[in-house]
């Protein structure tokens, strides 16, 4: 998915302006779906314009001007064919999190206590958006047509779930630690072996090596 084509959707919402594609991303449905970097949206609209896809004027009469888009022809052309192209499933999933606790064992499995933060964090931000998507079908303000009310549907399911899982984690963790599911290979105790023996080699002055001698200031002679 190439940033063109968010912008081009965002755009085929109303004609707007770089600043308002950027609170899309901050306050509209799109940023919790696209990880769209704000300092790529300019040179975009600069490409887009290059290639036909949208035009340009000057809007904001008797105030301060601003540049407003829309697209063209080949604009909604160029979208549609995007729109009707084969998705792929979304993996990886960039879950910053998930990847954390993945390692967790094998780096950090003494310290319970910073994974419940996290999750516990976590899950406060979930409560968070399920409020904000909940409000949303009622805020008098955006346009959600049957599409985007499924696309709601689908993160308001998705975060419940999440919030289930999280209580159940947080739960678990509280516990006192388990076995592997499984560790056909031996690797759990192999990893805390190796950790420890790299953290004993740190602390361990190499074979022939002289404790750092303490520098004796000189001193001036004295007048």
């Amino acid at each position: 998915m190439a940033s063109e084509h968010v912008i081009l959707g965002v755009i085929s919402w109303y004609p707007c302006s770089g600043y308002d594609i950027k609170a899309e991303f901050e306050q509209g449905g799109a940023g919790l779906l696209s990880g769209l970097n704000f300092g790529s949206i300019y040179p975009s609209l600069k490409r887009l314009q290059d290639e036909g896809l949208i035009e340009t004027e000057q809007a904001g009469a008797g105030g301060r001007p601003r540049k407003v888009h829309e697209l063209t022809g080949r604009g909604w052309d160029e979208l549609a064919a995007w729109l009707e192209a084969p998705t792929d499933y979304p993996i990886p999933m960039r879950d910053e999190l998930l990847l954390k606790m993945l390692f967790w064992g094998a780096a950090l499995p003494e310290d319970r206590a910073t994974l419940i933060e996290h999750l516990q964090r976590r899950r406060e931000r979930t409560v968070e958006l399920l409020a904000y998507i909940a409000d949303w079908p009622a805020n008098r303000v955006s346009m959600i047509d049957e599409y985007g009310m499924l696309v709601l549907e689908y993160l308001r399911g998705h975060l419940e779930t999440e919030f289930a899982w999280l209580h159940r984690a947080i739960a678990r963790i509280e516990g006192p630690p388990r076995p592997p599911a499984q560790d056909p290979q031996g690797l759990v105790p192999r990893q805390r072996e190796r950790r420890a023996a790299a953290r004993r080699r740190r602390n361990t002055p190499a074979r022939g090596s002289r404790e750092p001698r303490e520098e004796t200031p000189e001193r001036g002679l004295a007048r």
